[in-house]
């Protein structure tokens, strides 16, 4: 009750804040908003005239959140979360309540993620450290006519910093409670009057802060490097060339999950839940248990790399854009997932992921000033996803299971689009988009084993397998413009996600059936404006959308036919001992409301933020999964559950953030700024099997900091502290399998559940 009430407080509070009047970082001396320019649709283009829902993150929002990751950016965007993995291969992007979260090899994100027009094929790509960038634009709702097949959900678009025209050296060092440490720099400049650079780097070191009482050092530690160098030559006065390399590195004892809960519930054998409970003491299971007690070792080692040249070609009034890439990715990781400092059956798994992809997209864009404005492309796209894991079963007194599979996937994806704008008049414009989508999807599975059969499946020699698709999707646009700087809009929007596999450690490739595409139609009623002389921007959408086959990630437990129902072709009955399946999870649908605003009365003080409000809902599901701890409590006797009318996981119904920054200018060398930073979420399900166990209440956290900033803008120093009130939260919950732990869950803490103290401090030379 004592949440609830606070909950209904804080959100009326901060949403009355909102409407204060504010300040922008990047705002001119004269007192009001700059325009923010953005690239949502292929062009550059002013974020008040695009008929897409987006926000748009500068280089300054995120300097002053310390957003130094991806994932961080869910903190500052409420429509935008995070599905938490194991590890970065199995964590991807939510957007409006719709994401992927997928062990298989062989499956797409439903959230598109880009850095500088080069889409990453698979979530791996998606999260590193912020390097460098200029701003980040989130796009919400399907974007599939300009950004391709894996945009049903959203796209998350990364726009690093260009070479600048003067020589520059920036250096960041920062260092944060619980021994966190990190430095950066970017040196730009130009050669001569054609050729300039930019070349940066970035680096931090994270002590962990699971304690571990089985001894070593603490758990989800990490360290991180990462580099980046661009080149820009002005080849003539028509032809600009951009070369961009960059690499990543992330090595971490992580990622640990805590027992959250392990309950004496009926239909459970109380006596080996005791047994375990004594095994892992002095741990106790509970909502902010920070300890572990394992025996095996927890490591994840990730490098990402690639390079990519961008051509802007004028031709006469018409600009033609090439962006040729090429990306790697790979991943190794280690994890003890039993929770318990002996290993229940010598259970034992390990994989390893390597990720090549090459990219090539082609466009051609029309002047944007004509009565007809168009943009037409061709993009290409070829991957090869290879895996190998291995899982090992030893029972008392056999000798040891130990199955090996290994596996390969190739996608090839091509595709030709347009989209053009038709201005009736200074008021009124439609907009039409088409795109045209081929999939080739092709698998190689092999699987040996050896020792002891029950628990690894049998083996399998080398089998191909694969499947085609085509699509042919759209986007209608209606525009009117009712007063200057005022945008109106209503959007019909078509996506498409390709095929799939269920391609994991347990798969027979002889009978496997492909994942149908996800498909999704969307309503979207949109309204964007600068008020009151620019010193308000205020944007809001209302959307409804609906997605057909959405593929989802289920547990099924192997004991017959009921957990494989015929709707469900990902689903393979011979996978012991249970295993995770690509499915698709029949018919989902999200609608809601979205605000972003901005505020700013004089230059001295900036209220930013928005609010998100989203039912995101399963609406025909029959042959759902059931999850361990409902498995293990006999509530599903059959296998599997009717999940329709349940809500889908990682989406709170309501999530705002609001950030007020206060200058105080003073006569001295420096000036103050306060910044305080309040975010707050309804309760969340993080179950597609409707698990209540697997929910959190909602929260709020509060952020402040203090920085100086030199008024020759060449120093800064800023003092925060995250979390200020401590307020405890988890990021996923999910149950154990009932061999490794009767009726027990475990849940992902983040470093910032508790108060941290840091300090950063910026040069400019």
């Amino acid at each position: 009750m004592e949440h609830i009430v606070k909950s209904k407080v804080i959100l009326p509070s901060m949403l009355a804040f909102a409407l204060l009047p504010g300040a922008n970082p990047t705002v001119a001396q004269q007192g009001y908003l700059e325009e923010v320019i953005v690239t949502a649709t292929k062009r550059e283009e002013s974020l008040q005239d695009v008929s897409i829902a987006v926000t748009a993150l500068t280089a300054a929002d995120l300097l002053s959140n310390q957003i130094h990751s991806s994932e961080d950016l869910a903190t500052l965007v409420p429509s935008l979360n995070v599905q938490k993995g194991s590890n970065n291969r199995q964590t991807s992007f939510n957007i409006r309540g719709i994401g992927t979260q997928s062990f298989s090899t062989a499956a797409e994100p439903s959230v598109s993620t880009m850095v500088d027009g080069v889409v990453m094929g698979r979530s791996l790509g998606a999260f590193m450290q912020l390097l460098d960038l200029e701003r980040v634009e989130v796009l919400r709702g399907p974007q599939g006519t300009l950004f391709g097949k894996n945009s049903t959900a959203g796209v998350v678009h990364l726009i690093t910093q260009n070479p600048s025209d003067e020589f520059s050296v920036d250096t960041l060092l920062g260092v944060e409670q619980g021994q966190a440490y990190r430095a950066g720099f970017n040196v730009s400049g130009p050669i001569n009057d054609t050729f300039g650079y930019r070349v940066s780097g970035f680096g931090s070191t994270t002590e962990g802060w699971i304690d571990n009482v089985a001894g070593g050092e603490d758990l989800n530690n990490r360290d991180e490097w990462s580099g980046r160098a661009k080149f820009r030559w002005n080849a003539s006065d028509d032809l600009e060339l951009l070369w961009s390399s960059d690499y990543a590195r992330m090595d971490c004892n992580c990622t640990v999950n805590t027992l959250r809960s392990a309950n004496p519930d009926p239909g459970i054998n109380i006596g080996a839940l005791q047994a375990a409970l004594d095994e892992i003491a002095p741990v106790m299971p509970g909502p902010e248990n920070t300890s572990v007690n394992l025996n095996g070792l927890n490591a994840s080692d990730q490098e990402l790399w690639g390079h990519s040249l961008t051509a802007n070609w004028s031709v006469g009034d018409f600009l033609v854009t090439s962006i040729t890439a090429y990306r790697e990715a790979s991943i190794a990781a280690l994890t003890d997932n039993d929770s318990r400092p002996t290993s229940p059956l010598g259970f034992f798994q390990t994989g390893a992921t390597d990720q090549e992809q090459f990219t090539q997209e082609l466009r051609l864009a029309s002047p944007a000033d004509g009565r007809l404005n168009y943009i037409l492309g061709l993009f290409y796209f070829d991957q090869t996803v290879a895996r190998q894991f291995t899982r090992q079963f030893q029972f008392p007194g056999q000798q040891p299971g130990t199955g090996i599979s290994t596996f390969s996937v190739d996608t090839t994806n091509w595709a030709a689009f347009g989209q053009a704008t038709y201005n009736f008049t200074d008021s009124w414009r439609l907009t039409a988009g088409l795109r045209f989508t081929d999939d080739q999807l092709d698998f190689i599975f092999a699987r040996t084993r050896e020792g002891f059969p029950v628990g690894v499946p049998a083996p399998i020699g080398a089998t191909p397998g694969g499947t085609d698709e085509d699509d042919l999707s759209g986007k209608l646009s209606l525009e009117w413009t009712p007063f200057d700087d005022g945008l109106a809009y209503l959007n019909f929007t078509q996506g498409y996600k390709g095929p799939a596999y269920d391609v994991t450690f347990g798969t027979d490739p002889t009978t496997l059936m492909p994942v149908n595409p996800e498909t999704s139609d969307s309503w979207e009623l949109g309204f964007k404006s600068v008020l009151f002389d620019r010193r308000l921007r205020l944007n809001v959408a209302l959307f409804h959308s609906t997605y057909e086959d959405f593929q989802g990630q289920a547990f099924f437990d192997p004991d017959g036919d009921p957990n494989c129902p015929a709707d469900n072709p990902g689903c393979d009955p011979e996978d012991e001992p249970g295993s995770f399946a690509l499915v698709n999870a029949g018919e989902v649908q999200t609608e809601g409301i979205e605000i972003d605003f901005v505020a700013m009365p004089t230059p001295n003080l900036r209220i930013s933020g928005g609010l998100a409000v989203i039912d995101a809902e399963i609406v025909s599901y029959p042959g759902g999964n059931c999850s361990f701890g409902q498995t293990g409590r006999g509530e599903c006797p059959n296998g599997d559950q009717d999940l329709s009318g349940g809500e889908m996981p990682f989406s709170p119904d309501w999530k705002a953030s609001v950030s007020a920054q206060y200058t105080i200018e003073t006569d001295s060398l420096f000036d103050v700024v306060l910044q305080t930073t309040v975010r707050a979420q309804d309760d969340v399900l993080f179950d597609l099997a409707q698990d209540v166990n697997s929910r959190i209440d909602g929260y709020e956290i509060v952020d402040v900091a203090v920085k100086l900033v030199s008024q020759d803008e060449q120093w800064s120093a800023n003092l925060y502290v995250k979390n200020v009130f401590d307020e405890f939260y988890v990021t996923a919950i999910g149950s154990l399998p009932s061999f490794f732990f009767q009726n027990a869950y475990v849940q992902s803490v983040p470093k910032h559940a508790e108060r941290t103290v840091g300090v950063d401090f910026r040069f400019r030379f």
